[in-house]
């Protein structure tokens, strides 16, 4: 008679314990890279064509695929806020040729001292390559730019996976970011007969 509370005790206990176990951190809420705050390009051309050309092998280390906004994702949107097809023929095609993070793992002092240190555990190489492409009614290509950006960050050892994700949209947003800016120049100074 007095097994049975004990034996339910002892179960509600143990599923505490497992509901404990299993809460996650909070999903953090970062904010969404936009560039509809700037005056977009009004282009000559009748449609626009984003082509992703890089393809993620979707494994470590590279880690584009695992973040919250991958640098090709970052990419079509800044193509669809900043660059509008107002004309009548031809095309404007935005190429991501690379849109690559990478995750590098560093040396860390694993010695007895070494637990009293906090060392720098990975660092994220992220690279950027992007091109503008004019082309013409029959998909010559007429005229093109190429804008290109490279960042790098490490985290410390512990770090959180909000923290980590963090660091991530941090290099996307800094990656096309610099994109943003060298295609303004690069638009303005080589592709003005479309543009206006």
């Amino acid at each position: 008679m007095f097994l049975r509370p004990s034996r339910m005790v002892m179960a509600l206990a143990c599923a505490l314990a497992l509901a404990a176990c299993q809460n996650k951190p909070p999903v953090q809420k970062l904010p969404e890279i936009s560039f509809a705050d700037k005056r977009p390009f009004n282009l000559d051309v009748g449609q626009l064509e984003i082509v992703p050309e890089y393809v993620s092998p979707a494994k470590r280390p590279n880690v584009e695929h695992l973040m919250p906004v991958s640098p090709e994702n970052a990419t079509v949107r800044w193509a669809q806020d900043r660059l509008r097809p107002v004309g009548r023929s031809g095309y404007a095609r935005v190429v991501i040729k690379d849109a690559r993070v990478v995750e590098v793992p560093l040396k860390t002092d694993k010695s007895f001292t070494g637990m009293f240190k906090e060392e720098q555990a990975e660092r994220y190489d992220g690279s950027l390559d992007v091109a503008i492409q004019i082309l013409d009614e029959r998909h010559l290509p007429v005229a093109d730019v190429v804008a290109r950006a490279t960042r790098t960050k490490t985290v410390p050892e512990g770090v959180s996976l909000n923290e980590r994700d963090r660091v991530l949209y941090e290099i996307t947003e800094s990656l096309i970011r610099d994109i943003d800016t060298q295609m303004d120049g690069l638009i303005r100074s080589y592709l003005n007969r479309w543009a206006q």
